[in-house]
């Protein structure tokens, strides 16, 4: 593949040529710089400017190249090979070289983090406090709460890969050891919002609710008591035709 020249480099090589001319008198700062460190070559990989179809001795003529073009699948002439060859068909994007590519980085925590997600996706959907109360990044993962802080999935995953790394514990030991201190606080924070709901209830706090959600639970209401009306008046229609075949019946005997 054809590499484009830095356009840096080019800059630096036509000022010296001024130089030595004399067309310039003074050297500028930048030349200096670019002296001691020259610029690099692109990373960009341009496309090729030279063209080789039908110039490489693989490809066949230009003759052959025009009469498989004009041949259909069906009517297209196979080549007689030797007994045991194989043909190998050559093709351009097999020889191009490969584009550079950062590579990829991944930490320890990032398959700990795809296992935890994957067994608790609604945890993604869970509201956090993105604030740092103290604002210090190295932070002491010994224990799963911190205080009056909320506990999200990172902490979990922090304090598994403490307890891996520091307590020696293999990997699903952590995880069944932290999940199990995780789902204690979870179960804690319903219980505490729901007695907290309880008592504002009892205070006479009204609980607000979104108008679209009281429309929904409205006519959710009022379908059922519509389903209710219904369900009545068939019981009792029931009841009137089992009274009217019972009287039918008592009356036939009667008359035999």
């Amino acid at each position: 593949m054809y590499k484009k020249p830095s356009a840096a480099r080019g800059v630096q090589q036509t000022y010296e040529q001024l130089l030595k001319a004399n067309l310039r008198e003074q050297v500028p700062a930048w030349l200096r710089a670019m002296r001691k460190v020259p610029p690099t070559d692109s990373l960009v990989r341009d496309p090729s400017y030279f063209s080789t179809k039908g110039k490489l001795a693989f490809e066949g003529s230009s003759k052959d190249s025009v009469d498989a073009e004009n041949e259909s699948g069906a009517t297209r002439i196979k080549r007689a090979l030797p007994k045991g060859c194989v043909s190998i068909r050559h093709s351009k994007r097999h020889l191009r070289t490969r584009s550079t590519r950062p590579p990829k980085i991944e930490f320890p925590e990032d398959r700990l983090r795809r296992v935890f997600y994957k067994n608790h996706p609604f945890e993604l959907s869970r509201p956090r406090i993105v604030m740092e109360p103290t604002g210090q990044t190295n932070q002491d993962w010994s224990q799963l709460t911190r205080g009056s802080s909320q506990v999200t999935g990172e902490d979990v995953i922090r304090h598994q890969y403490y307890l891996m790394q520091s307590k020696g514990m293999s990997e699903h030991d952590a995880y069944a050891q932290v999940t199990s201190e995780f789902y204690k606080i979870r179960a804690r924070e319903e219980i505490e919002a729901k007695m907290a709901q309880q008592e504002a209830r009892a205070y006479g706090a009204r609980m607000l609710e979104k108008p679209f959600s009281a429309t929904l639970l409205s006519l959710e209401k009022r379908e059922i008591r519509g389903s209710a009306k219904a369900f009545e008046l068939r019981k009792e229609e029931q009841r009137l035709r089992t009274a009217t075949s019972e009287k039918m019946f008592a009356a036939a005997g009667e008359t035999a």
